[in-house]
């Protein structure tokens, strides 16, 4: 992915907007070369940055009126997901204690955080006891609910607005979305890989102008153990000071 330059003053601006789209996702960004989107399996992220542009066409053996509905019931419920955050973000009647628990009911109900944990893992959950994958997924779900309860005072009235979906596969659709600013700065994409599953629909990631969040933290989360001779157990203690200086 390129990325383009700007002012200092719009970087400023463009780093806010991002951790709005990102509180109403409840997935961390950060900065990772094009190579990190090399790999990626196809059944969580899809295989290659999106762009405001990016067009597939997707051969799937769900008959095309099955995937419309499955389609826009997918863009609907991210509608409904971020009408939610933006909601009890706006409402001044709501401490903060409050907006976190919103927060952290929020990701319960409109994420599948197990799904999104391990693959953060990656090759080291196959490693991990059973033991360190119940403190690693417990740990992962808090880490993130306190960091982006810590961001709540950043929303200033942004609007959110979803405008196309995409289904890739019998399962997965890819709903386009953008945070748009009050400044007149440029729109923000943010595109959804939402999961139909027994029933019901879960977001499995998040990318933010065309960054996987997922590929993101599991890059981050690899760095952190490699450094520490390959053990879990040093993310585990990561995690744990990451969530003390958040708090």
């Amino acid at each position: 992915m390129t990325m383009k330059t700007a002012t200092s003053h719009t970087k400023t601006k463009r780093t806010g907007l991002f951790t709005i789209g990102l509180m109403v996702a409840g997935l961390s960004l950060a900065a990772v070369p094009a190579s990190a989107f090399q790999a990626r399996p196809a059944s969580l992220v899809h295989s290659g940055p999106l762009s405001p542009s990016f067009v597939v066409v997707v051969e799937s053996s769900a008959p095309a009126k099955d995937s419309q509905k499955m389609g826009q019931g997918a863009q609907d419920f991210v509608d409904n997901m971020a009408q939610k955050a933006l909601d009890f973000l706006s409402d001044e009647d709501l401490d903060h204690d409050a907006k976190k628990k919103q927060f952290r009911r929020l990701l319960q109900t409109s994420f599948d955080m197990d799904t999104i944990g391990r693959f953060s893992l990656g090759r080291y959950w196959r490693t991990a006891t059973k033991e360190q994958r119940t403190e690693y997924l417990s740990l992962f779900k808090n880490l993130i609910v306190e960091i982006y309860a810590a961001r709540f005072s950043d929303y200033k009235g942004e609007r959110f607005e979803t405008r196309s979906f995409r289904t890739d596969g019998e399962k997965d659709t890819i709903v386009t979305s953008f945070i748009v600013p009050n400044d007149g700065t440029p729109d923000v994409q943010v595109d959804w890989r939402v999961w139909y599953k027994n029933g019901s629909y879960k977001i499995i990631d998040v990318l933010v102008e065309g960054v996987s969040m997922s590929v993101t933290q599991r890059s981050d989360f690899a760095a952190v153990i490699q450094r520490g001779g390959g053990e879990v157990q040093v993310l585990l203690d990561h995690l744990k000071s990451q969530k003390q200086a958040a708090l």
